[in-house]
């Protein structure tokens, strides 16, 4: 993310922060509506802690078999994620152009490019990508892991169904979803993930406890940064079983900062809070 955007996001933030809308606030009906949408369900498939303690893991499904490779937007300092995924012999194809890293993993390909919405300078579109490195045609069974600071809205929502159905286990960490409560900025990501949950289940969300302030309008509160876990939806069935947020698998990104549990918004149903 450049210095421009970075400053216009921390104004954008700070006015929201005011009850100050850079467009106008959004309808709450919307924001609940959003959430019964993305509200993760119970599958008789098990979740599982890939990638260690704290920063770096994530909770996913436990639907590996068949799986030959994970595509990885967003590289970070901890490559604990990948490592694990290659044990499994999983190949992980890895692309940001922030970053100069060294791995001696056989089962890591580094790109140097940004992943985004179409393919110039130092960016690849996602589609490009996985042609370029594999049998596209006959690889139907993909991992994706995206953590792309906020452009994962652009990117997800400029693919068409059939790249997107390549990935049978999708896991993404959200940026920026205070904007919720901002109505032009909602659209967006409200198409973002109408998108997604027309093709996958929620399995799991997660609070990225690495920031600075939660953003609550009555009972609807909203971390700015969440990881969800999505299953492809013909690879697992819903079961008639409640979920408690914090799992006994969750565990906080940054060990000195405190903790955040999932807020009950997103998780219980709350069509009656208006």
């Amino acid at each position: 993310m450049g210095i421009r955007k970075k400053l216009k996001t921390k104004i954008c933030e700070y006015l929201l922060k005011k009850g100050i809308f850079t467009s106008k606030k959004t309808d709450t009906t919307k924001i609940v509506n959003f959430l019964n949408m993305v509200r993760p369900k119970s599958l008789d498939i098990e979740n599982i802690r890939i990638g260690g303690d704290n920063e770096g893991g994530y909770i996913v499904p436990n639907d590996f078999h068949g799986i030959k490779y994970c595509f990885s937007p967003g590289v970070g300092s901890i490559s604990r994620f990948e490592d694990e995924i290659t044990k499994k012999n999983i190949k992980c194809f890895l692309a940001d152009y922030s970053v100069n890293p060294r791995f001696k993993n056989d089962l890591i390909d580094f790109e140097k490019k940004f992943i985004g919405t179409s393919s110039y300078e130092n960016f690849l579109k996602l589609g490009e990508w996985i042609e370029n490195k594999i049998d596209y045609e006959n690889n139907n069974d993909l991992l994706l892991q995206m953590d792309i600071e906020g452009d994962e809205y652009e990117v997800i929502n400029s693919l068409d169904d059939k790249i997107l159905k390549k990935f049978r286990i999708v896991l993404i960490e959200f940026h920026q979803l205070h904007y919720l409560f901002d109505d032009f900025i909602f659209e967006k990501i409200n198409k973002t993930f109408k998108k997604i949950t027309k093709l996958f289940n929620c399995t799991h969300i997660h609070p990225n406890n690495d920031v600075d302030y939660i953003f609550k309008d009555k009972n609807i509160i909203i971390p700015p940064v969440l990881e969800f876990s999505f299953l492809r939806k013909d690879r697992g069935n819903i079961v008639n079983k409640d979920l408690f947020f914090p799992s006994k698998l969750d565990q906080p990104n940054v060990l000195n900062k405190k903790d955040i549990k999932l807020p009950r918004c997103w998780y219980k149903s709350i069509d009656q809070i208006i």
